[in-house]
């Protein structure tokens, strides 16, 4: 038996659920909101710790070196170039470093 999409939203409207994205909405809440929801996993409390402290690392690298390129934070931590570009870019966005040149090889950071 296959349900019609349109027959289903008009039953909603039956019951009273003028907008059907309402009920979607109260069906997830029902369902998938558990009293753990804000509960932060030890799992993702542990990648937490381990961003934070690669990016200490980066800044470390930082003050043996003048400046630092996406390649050396890539080498000196073991992360990928994805991981390495967040983690500038990160430390960029919070004040700490500031990125000279605009793409490509050319680019370095520098400590503030």
């Amino acid at each position: 038996m296959k349900i019609n999409y349109l027959g289903f939203l008009g039953f909603l409207g039956f019951l009273g659920f003028v907008d059907p994205w309402y009920f979607f909405f109260l069906f997830f809440l029902f369902f998938f909101a558990s009293p753990a929801a804000g509960k932060m996993p030890e799992a993702t409390k542990q990648r937490i710790e381990q961003m934070e402290q690669n990016k200490q690392k980066i800044l470390q690298m930082l003050t043996s070196q003048d400046k630092i390129t996406n390649n050396d934070v890539e080498k000196g931590l073991g992360v990928s170039d994805a991981t390495a570009t967040r983690y500038l870019d990160e430390l960029e966005m919070a004040g700490e470093i500031k990125q000279v040149g605009k793409e490509g090889q050319s680019v370095y950071y520098i400590k503030i």
